[in-house]
């Protein structure tokens, strides 16, 4: 069910990165939440895997939108702060087919638009190994 204001998106990722914590896979070391009206608003923080790996996202929303994600950006990294992979929608010179992509070692591929729920299970399952509990859409 989408949302209908930037309180309840708030609450949304709030209980996907609780979900997370109380599993103990990762911790939270940041996060900004701040809310532009009723509609929009700007999400950013920063988790940090048991592993030492770090997720850093960000996201500018306006629940009046069909998509309300208006930016966004997925950016995981290994100890040493070296990229693993980042989802985003920033533009590019030269542009890229689609808007929406994916950031690699090996380049750039267009790809879907993950919620931050879908990113962290698949750092969860592909690069942290265990399972999580973060199947609440968001």
């Amino acid at each position: 069910m989408p949302v209908t204001n930037f309180p309840e998106y708030a609450r949304k990722i709030d209980a996907v990165l609780g979900s997370l914590i109380a599993t103990g896979e990762a911790t939270l070391m940041d996060i900004r939440i701040d809310q532009r009206s009723s509609l929009r608003g700007f999400i950013a923080g920063m988790l940090k895997f048991n592993d030492g790996s770090e997720l850093h996202f960000r996201e500018f929303v306006d629940t009046s939108r069909t998509k309300p994600r208006l930016m966004y950006a997925y950016h995981y990294q290994d100890v040493n702060g070296e990229l693993i992979f980042r989802y985003d929608n920033a533009a590019h010179r030269p542009r890229l087919p689609q808007v929406e992509h994916k950031h690699t070692g090996s380049g750039i591929a267009s790809s879907h638009t993950p919620t931050l729920a879908q990113v962290i299970d698949e750092i969860s399952v592909e690069w942290i190994s265990s399972p999580s509990c973060t199947s609440s859409p968001a």
